[in-house]
């Protein structure tokens, strides 16, 4: 069996950090700097393309690109200094070792406080040397996933079981034109658009059943009872589209939402929130659950950690890869980091250990970025997802 590592976070007028291995008595303990309660969550407001107060969302993207994960060297001092002030020393060596010794990397389950939620875990750059000499990737000593607070997993529903692969992939959202603030978000279908390759990947098994990839987008069919009905004989789940994350002042993330085909009783339309799915008994999702929408995995911001993906978790998803931030288009970045971020996503969830495979697709965008920094591997994109296991 694997070996584990869970690295629990908590907050107070301080942050504290916990490591234990789940094969072993006894955790052990470190306080953080006094200011990484501040820092962290004021650099990543900074530094994210999420809109804040006054801002557009095309604005927030222009300050993104100007920030410093838009600059390979700038990522690298950034990835270091977050490694530097999260990751106690004792838990690289401890993770190195037991590598060494089991002759396979272990697993770390990081569960973060709500200030650190963002925080892009794999891509952090760890010391292998006690003067920083040399780092490697997090993900490179370790298979790197976040947690599921306990109390969401065991008041969780069955999981849904049969071979359908759901996908609703960019849907037409009522009243919204394909240029305006819920349009399109992979742009005009063309039969030739590398996402075609879901349908080979999926001949035969996709819900709904389509011939080609402009049949599978922008549909006017998709909507939550299409969707519900769908999932009970799935196997996994893919949601490409619009996701609205509830506000961080708030005390939950219920109110965050899918942007499907729904409308209400007037014909105005109705989002999928997750509160919705976590009051009706009737939704089963899935084991393997992808909800590529900006902030679709901001769960764990809040003091209490619900939101889409443990909305998923609660209708019985028992992994779940979602965006901690908002994630830029591929009008936004050239060279379609965006489709490339789907696919790869995709067929991590094909593969038998999901968490291994994204991390090592991350690890390749990471040394293609630091070589040549190109917007095709832009860590504003790849390094925005993280995938919860139960």
């Amino acid at each position: 069996m694997t070996a584990t590592l869970a690295l629990t976070f908590a907050e107070a007028e301080s942050c504290w950090v916990t490591w234990q291995w789940t094969d072993r008595p006894g955790p052990e303990a470190a306080q953080l700097a006094p200011d990484v309660l501040v820092t962290v969550p004021t650099f990543f407001a900074q530094t994210l393309p999420d809109a804040s107060v006054g801002e557009s969302v095309a604005e927030a993207m222009e300050r993104a690109k100007r920030g410093p994960l838009n600059n390979p060297a700038d990522t690298a001092l950034i990835a270091g200094q977050l490694a530097d002030g999260l990751i106690p020393w004792p838990v690289v060596m401890e993770l190195v070792d037991r590598a060494q010794r089991d002759g396979q990397r272990p697993r770390l389950r990081i569960l973060p406080s709500p200030s650190l939620a963002q925080v892009p875990w794999p891509m952090l750059l760890v010391r292998l040397t006690a003067d920083g000499s040399k780092r490697v990737m997090l993900a490179e000593i370790a298979d790197v996933y976040l947690g599921v607070p306990g109390g969401v997993a065991q008041q969780a529903r069955p999981t849904a079981v049969g071979d359908a692969v759901v996908m609703a992939v960019d849907p037409r959202v009522p009243g919204y034109a394909a240029d305006s603030v819920l349009g399109s978000v992979l742009g005009r279908p063309k039969a030739d658009d590398i996402l075609a390759q879901l349908l080979e990947r999926h001949a035969g098994h996709i819900a709904p059943p389509v011939g080609s990839y402009p049949e599978l987008v922008r549909r006017t069919d998709l909507d939550r009872s299409w969707l519900r009905d769908a999932l009970r004989d799935a196997a996994r789940f893919l949601f490409v589209g619009h996701v609205s994350a509830a506000g961080v002042e708030l005390a939950t993330g219920e109110s965050s939402a899918l942007h499907l085909g729904c409308v209400d009783a007037q014909g105005v339309h109705a989002p999928l929130t997750a509160h919705d799915i976590m009051t009706d008994d009737d939704w089963r999702f899935p084991s393997r659950v992808a909800l590529m929408g900006c902030g679709s995995g901001t769960d764990l911001r809040y003091p209490e950690p619900l939101g889409l993906t443990m909305a998923a978790v609660l209708a019985g998803a028992q992994l779940v890869t979602s965006a901690a931030w908002t994630l830029p288009t591929d009008a936004a970045l050239e060279g379609e980091p965006l489709r490339r971020l789907i696919l790869a996503v995709d067929e991590a969830h094909a593969s038998p250990d999901p968490v291994a495979a994204l991390n090592a697709w991350q690890v390749e965008r990471a040394a293609a970025w630091a070589d040549s920094g190109q917007p095709a591997d832009s860590p504003l994109v790849w390094a925005a997802v993280h995938t919860h296991l139960v």
